[in-house]
């Protein structure tokens, strides 16, 4: 009754009335304590985790921090670049800070970038290459092929402590050819004897008696001895020069060396000029700078075979031998060339031996034991022990006039 009396009268019921607004103040204030605690949770999450426990409280079961279990996740190999890396900046650091001590703060950019970026002169120069065209490529490449191709065989020229070299296409092509055995069993144009490593200086009585009998490469201790062969198996008679040369030097070391020289048996020996210009007692002075002694054959006859030994060391009794040429070094070569000068063309040559080798016109076989259409010896064997020149009383040659000799063979 009482709630239709109020609808009459306009005046809505208890239940339909508006509810009491809610104060805003107090609203604020629990919705901030709720975020509060929602940071604080999330906190204490945090720090769970970094101590080992997991978000309800309860002990973890790995026992470690999540960085920690992240650095665990690492390779070995990762964990060493890492440090390395580090080390790397560390190091940087300290030489960028020693360069502008050094030069008062005046520094190349270039150099600073090149401190912090590793391996930029070469990427700059991969993409210099990418950005040229093909055909300068070849050429380069072309370019480079030409010059290790120059650098081996300068390399092949030096290498070593004492080479005999003789002239191919003068020499060699004609028959005359050079070995270490007198059985001419591998017969060439080049030699190379074994190099001597920290020598120190002896005397001429330290070297062996026996040192001109025996073949090929013999070093003693403190010395470097090499004896070979040269023989004329081919199909005339010529002439030869052989000269021993100095090709490089060091310290002053070739003013106390001694180069001794036996030609068929004959020995000489040679030593730079004393400090007066005067020969050094029982030696020959260089002929040059370049050049220590010249062996000139006039007449080498088809089966004539000579013998050469080589003896080189340093001098312990040469006023020159003192502590000042400790470390120094010298390297020589023997250089064998025709006696003339031919000026018939390269090509021709190579056409004529072509040809007397296709019609059997004393063909050259430079590598073997033949004398062409045994133009002596009626076996064909050119050896030392069945040279043409074996019996000649003095064997043949002059040494840059100071000491004359016969010539080793006889006319034919």
């Amino acid at each position: 009754m009482d709630k239709d009396k109020d609808k009459m009268a306009g005046i809505p019921a208890a239940d339909e009335q508006d509810p009491k607004p809610v104060d805003k103040v107090n609203s604020d204030a629990t919705y901030a304590d709720a975020a509060s605690e929602d940071e604080t949770a999330a906190a204490d999450a945090l720090t769970a985790e970094d101590s080992g426990k997991v978000s309800d409280g309860q002990p973890g079961t790995e026992g470690v921090g999540t960085r920690e279990k992240k650095r665990s996740r690492m390779s070995r190999r990762e964990r060493r670049l890492s440090r390395k890396a580090e080390r790397e900046q560390i190091l940087r650091i300290r030489e960028l800070e020693e360069l502008m001590s050094q030069t008062g703060g005046d520094v190349d950019p270039e150099k600073i970038v090149s401190m912090y970026v590793p391996h930029r002169r070469r990427r700059r120069i991969g993409a210099a290459l990418l950005r040229m065209d093909r055909w300068r490529l070849i050429l380069l490449g072309l370019l480079l092929v030409v010059c290790v191709l120059f650098i081996v065989a300068f390399m092949q020229e030096k290498m070593g402590n004492f080479t005999i070299n003789l002239n191919r296409l003068e020499l060699y092509r004609k028959g005359i050819s050079i070995a270490d055995t007198g059985t001419f069993d591998d017969a060439t144009a080049r030699l190379t004897a074994d190099a001597v490593v920290d020598a120190t200086n002896i005397s001429i009585d330290d070297i062996p008696d026996d040192v001109d009998e025996l073949e090929g490469s013999h070093n003693g201790k403190n010395y470097m001895a090499y004896t070979y062969y040269i023989r004329n198996a081919g199909k005339e008679d010529l002439g030869y020069v052989a000269k021993v040369n100095i090709d490089s030097c060091a310290k002053g070391a070739e003013k106390a060396v001694r180069v001794a020289v036996w030609r068929n048996g004959k020995r000489v020996v040679y030593a730079a000029p004393a400090t007066d210009g005067m020969p050094e007692d029982g030696c020959e002075n260089f002929e040059s700078d370049e050049t220590v002694c010249s062996y000139s054959e006039d007449n080498f006859l088809v089966g004539n075979v000579d013998k050469y030994t080589i003896v080189i060391w340093m001098e312990g009794d040469d006023p020159e031998c003192v502590d000042s040429i400790i470390g120094g070094s010298v390297q020589f070569s023997m250089r064998i060339d025709a006696d003339y000068d031919d000026e018939t063309s390269l090509l021709w040559k190579f056409v004529t031996d072509i040809k007397d080798t296709l019609t059997g016109n004393k063909p050259i076989n430079a590598a073997g034991n033949d004398a062409p259409n045994n133009s002596y010896y009626g076996d064909g064997d050119v050896t030392w022990e069945s040279r043409r020149n074996k019996d000649s009383a003095t064997e043949g040659a002059t040494d840059d006039g100071t000491e004359d000799a016969t010539d080793g063979g006889t006319e034919r």
